[in-house]
């Protein structure tokens, strides 16, 4: 793993929820998530509704006309687009531009194929996507989990025509205004609902068909919610997540640690909307990775394997940290089950899927404490990896063997998703 530098701070947070159930119910989770940061997640969503709950409520009554002109996930979960493909998560993290280049060496020549012959599908964060415009990246979805207004710009102003094929998903929850103008330059919604039992109650209350099986956990941030549209909703077995950092460097002047929080160094729409995650004191130990100088034919993808690792302090956030959480559980939680499922972590850096053993000040001060999450997310049934470290160039050329050998969708032990059991 590398040494380890600086001193690491426990998780210190006296207002989690303590309620055990869900956690002692969950034991594929024991010694990997702890429960201390399982049973935060729980208080984090529900301080959220708490807070927000109104306003969705609200944005919900606006877009019913909305709801009626568009489509939804369940439609689009008929389709079964992700069959037989891999889904690329695109986030904005400071480490896009660490295989920016070969994320446009892939997807760029794969999207001027007929759909058939596809063997990519790209799901833009709505941050990432005038970004990736520049590049000459057209993703196929943008999605948007984020119900306030700042966001606008990044989806509506100085969008090429060239991009008029790019869909936005989102929940019906976000707001109007945005939704109108997305909508009036000619492009398509794809709705979904949260579990939130305020959306629910709103989404009732107001007539909007068919709510309820477009219902969908997202895991908070884009980058979750693209790897559940992906296996859930599009029915790929393969996702790759870029740009997914979840942590940014820490720097001595903290204009300086705004700006390196995203990869293009825009933070105004998270002081616009009072989320100043960038000045978040909690650390935690992010991983970087090198390309081992002599490799073995035969070696497989994931940690360790092809890689050398070196663990350095990285700032987080709170929130950066319940999605991180979030996806480590679902993760784990797909190892006991009957399913082709593969997640490749292609950020090469970040806070995603670095464990520790245990988390008093002592322990987390011991490189010998940390893991990664590749040495324990392995399925009890096929015996493979489900969560692998890998760098893009590697994941891409590991499935386009695999695919062009033998058709994923024709594999026994492929069971694909059906939404209506994702919820």
């Amino acid at each position: 793993m590398g040494q380890t530098k600086g001193r690491f701070k426990i998780l210190e947070d006296d207002n989690r929820d303590k309620n055990p159930e869900d956690y002692e119910n969950r034991t594929d989770l024991h010694g990997v998530v702890h429960k201390k940061n399982f049973d935060f997640i729980k208080k984090v969503n529900q301080t959220t509704v708490a807070r927000l709950g109104g306003e969705w409520a609200r944005n919900v009554k606006k877009n019913k006309k909305m709801w009626r002109k568009n489509s939804t996930i369940k439609e689009l979960n008929q389709l079964k687009i992700g069959r037989n493909k891999a889904v690329i998560g695109i986030g904005a993290g400071p480490s896009f531009h660490k295989n920016k280049h070969i994320l446009k060496d892939v997807v760029v020549p794969d999207g001027l194929k007929s759909w058939e012959d596809r063997e990519f599908l790209t799901i833009a964060a709505n941050h990432q996507f005038k970004p990736l415009l520049k590049m000459g990246i057209i993703p196929d979805f943008v999605l948007l989990v984020d119900g306030a207004g700042t966001v606008s710009d990044q989806l509506i102003k100085d969008i090429p025509k060239e991009a008029k094929g790019t869909q936005l998903i989102t929940g019906v929850h976000v707001n109007p205004k945005l939704l109108k103008e997305w909508y009036g330059q000619g492009r398509n919604i794809v709705f979904y609902t949260t579990p939130a039992d305020v959306i629910q109650d709103a989404c009732m209350e107001n007539g909007l068909r068919g709510f309820a099986d477009s219902k969908l956990e997202l895991g908070g941030n884009v980058l979750n919610g693209s790897f559940m549209m992906a296996c859930a909703v599009m029915q790929s077995t393969v996702f790759m997540g870029v740009g997914n950092d979840l942590s940014f460097p820490v720097k001595d002047d903290l204009d300086d640690q705004r700006s390196s929080y995203y990869a293009d160094g825009d933070y105004s729409t998270n002081l616009a909307s009072k989320r100043d995650e960038g000045k978040s004191e909690k650390r935690w130990a992010g991983f970087t990775m090198e390309r081992r100088k002599i490799i073995s034919p035969t070696e497989p993808i994931g940690c360790k394997a092809r890689y050398n690792f070196e663990l350095d302090i990285v700032g987080t956030s709170h929130t950066l940290w319940v999605y991180k959480t979030w996806l480590e559980s679902v993760m784990m939680g797909q190892c006991a089950l009957p399913v082709l499922l593969h997640y490749f972590n292609c950020s090469e850096s970040g806070i995603l899927g670095v464990m520790a053993k245990e988390e008093t000040k002592e322990a987390l001060r011991n490189p010998e404490n940390w893991y990664f999450l590749d040495e324990t997310c392995i399925n009890k049934h096929t015996g493979k990896q489900m969560y692998m470290t890998a760098m893009l160039e590697d994941a891409v050329e590991v499935f386009l063997r695999s695919r062009r050998s033998q058709k994923w969708e024709h594999c026994s032990d492929a069971r694909y998703a059906d939404i209506s059991g994702a919820a």
